[in-house]
């Protein structure tokens, strides 16, 4: 009797043990859940507010043409049409980079980790960057290891990352400046960093700017307006690499982001 009280207990006991697990993994799930109905709710308001006013301005501008079109000189006619292009620009940028931001929400995304030359890649994502650059009269100065640095990463994935971050970096800084890109192999892992001259940030904004559509400057110094979903995604392909990214800044002084990936995998 006394054993098969012992053995109801213990099954009692385990019983208990799995009801109080199961409990803590729907819990998990419920939060799981409320975040991601919650960031769908920020996604369709930010959608509403960013495309309200480029698509209200397209259709202003072309009534306006399609009313007034007799008594339009070619001048004022090119500048309402440039309106209209820039408003339509915009909106087709944002919901590009909405759709790219949504691919990475999905929860069965898988990254194709192989072997790369780093040194290789880094030196294309650079070149690429550099059409950008190039526009304002800003020099990338590249410290670049000469000893080969190979590992496995996703090479499609981590241009994406890095050339958001540069893209940043250019936007944001003057003409006729400089950024930084220097790269350590510290083993087991590599560092990158990226660093600009450009109007920076305040110390209480940096834990903010990996939100999405966390915007500290609305336009960037190319009067571009930025839409606060590019550092988001190049943390989340970080992350995908069991990597870390940060931040460095400075107001009016400049940025500087570390991305460390390990290279051990």
């Amino acid at each position: 009797m006394k054993k098969e009280i012992k053995e109801l207990q213990y099954y009692t006991d385990e019983l208990e043990e799995k009801i109080i697990e199961l409990s803590l993994k729907l819990k998990n799930k419920n939060n799981e859940l409320n975040e991601v109905v919650d960031l769908n709710n920020l996604i369709f308001k930010k959608l509403i507010h960013n495309l309200k006013n480029p698509v209200g301005v397209s259709f202003s501008f072309s009534e306006m043409i399609l009313e007034g079109l007799p008594n339009y000189n070619p001048d004022k006619l090119k500048s309402h049409i440039e309106i209209i292009k820039n408003s339509a620009e915009f909106s087709l940028n944002f919901l590009n980079k909405l759709a790219e931001y949504a691919r990475y929400q999905q929860p069965d995304l898988k990254f194709t980790f192989l072997a790369y030359n780093f040194n290789n890649f880094i030196n294309a994502v650079i070149e690429k960057a550099e059409v950008l650059a190039n526009k304002k009269s800003i020099r990338i100065k590249k410290h670049i290891p000469l000893a080969v640095i190979e590992f496995k990463f996703d090479k499609n994935e981590l241009e994406i990352a890095i050339l958001n971050i540069l893209n940043n970096a250019i936007r944001y800084s003057k003409e006729n400046t400089e950024i930084e890109v220097e790269i350590v192999h510290e083993n087991p892992n590599l560092i990158i960093s990226i660093s600009d001259n450009g109007i920076g940030l305040e110390e209480k904004d940096l834990s903010f700017i990996f939100n999405e559509f966390s915007v500290v400057n609305t336009y960037s110094e190319d009067k571009v307006k930025c839409i606060g979903l590019g550092l988001p995604i190049a943390q989340k392909i970080v992350k995908k690499h069991e990597g870390k990214i940060s931040v460095k800044s400075e107001i009016l002084k400049g940025s500087s982001f570390t991305i460390s990936l390990p290279t051990n995998n």
